[in-house]
């Protein structure tokens, strides 16, 4: 070949290749994000917001699903450290899980976000909704619709912080309410909590057929029971949870036993995440402050969005009436 035709070749090929996005190649930032559970509703939505963020930016979003198994999570994220990744992003990780992680990235210079962890433990910071104040919320809104009396049923999950911070707020809120009795209590089975809680709910009917509410530790948990409440007939149990997920919107609107959720903004929790890093972390900068938290509206049927529309996305968009 002649030098002329070689310098031809060259040139066409640095064309072709401008011709390719750059992400092919390399992604500007790379960001991993898992829970032990991530096809569960929340950290699915978060992810998924995740994902929406590395399309707009270029950005390459690694994801791991432990399936229940958090040392999974774990294992993937040191890995990750290893590649070098620009931030980690675990969600709702039990307690004590992360140490080995938190070390790992402070001793390579990578940023650890956790969400429904707490501030203080090793991650750089924290973001999410405050359990302590959804459990209040939650637990007043159910006691004092049943008009502060009645029996009700219990469905949590003790592995993580954030239903164990909502269940603390429902028993230091009951001597407040003397004639409210909890006549069932069930730790639900992860993975499939909602499958678990319906069986759970169908022997707790059995059991004491005279309960008036529900108080499930998160929507999943809630609508496994009402999912047997309605299988059952009944449509005088009150049921109430947290999430805010689309199918509980379209339980709340449909008139039946599940009457309020809390409905935290989950695609926040992302945005402060990103404005954090791209804002002070990335800069060099440390964290504005190490726990963030994000709005937790109560929805009920008086507010509740349409169709296909979560509730801080439905309000953003000036509350339409149609479905989206």
């Amino acid at each position: 070949m002649s030098r002329k035709l070689g310098f031809v070749g060259i040139g066409l090929l640095i064309v072709l290749v401008g011709l390719i996005p750059l992400a092919v190649f390399a992604a500007e930032r790379t960001i991993g994000v898992g829970a032990q559970g991530l096809s569960s509703p929340v950290p699915s939505r978060m992810a998924n917001e995740w994902r929406r963020v590395g399309e707009a930016n270029g950005w390459g979003i690694l994801t791991v699903d432990g399936g229940g198994d958090m040392q999974k999570v774990i294992d993937a994220a040191l890995t990750w450290v290893q590649m070098e990744v620009d931030a980690i992003h675990i969600f709702f990780p039990p307690a004590g899980s992360i140490g080995e992680l938190a070390e790992a990235c402070e001793a390579a210079g990578i940023p650890l976000i956790t969400t429904g962890y707490g501030c203080g433990q090793g991650q750089t910071f924290d973001v999410g909704m405050s359990d302590f104040e959804g459990g209040v919320k939650m637990t007043q809104w159910l006691f004092d619709t049943l008009g502060r009396e009645g029996e009700i049923a219990v469905l949590h999950w003790d592995q993580v912080p954030c239903p164990r911070q909502r269940y603390a707020m429902l028993e230091a809120m009951l001597p407040e309410y003397p004639n409210i009795s909890v006549v069932a209590s069930h730790v639900a089975k992860f993975p499939g909590a909602g499958e678990d809680c319906r069986a759970a709910m169908e022997n707790i009917l059995l059991a004491h057929p005279e309960i008036d509410g529900v108080w499930g530790a998160w929507d999943e948990l809630t609508m496994g029971a009402v999912q047997a409440v309605i299988a059952e007939g009944r449509d005088d149990i009150v049921c109430v949870g947290i999430d805010g997920n689309l199918s509980t919107f379209d339980a709340i609107r449909s008139g039946g036993p599940f009457k309020m959720t809390i409905a935290p903004d989950w695609e926040q929790g992302v945005t402060l995440a990103v404005t954090e890093l791209q804002e002070r972390l990335w800069q060099g900068l440390p964290p504005a402050q190490q726990q963030f938290y994000i709005d937790i509206p109560i929805v009920t049927a008086y507010n509740c969005p349409p169709a296909g529309w979560y509730y801080s996305e439905w309000i953003a968009a000036g509350m339409p009436d149609e479905p989206k």
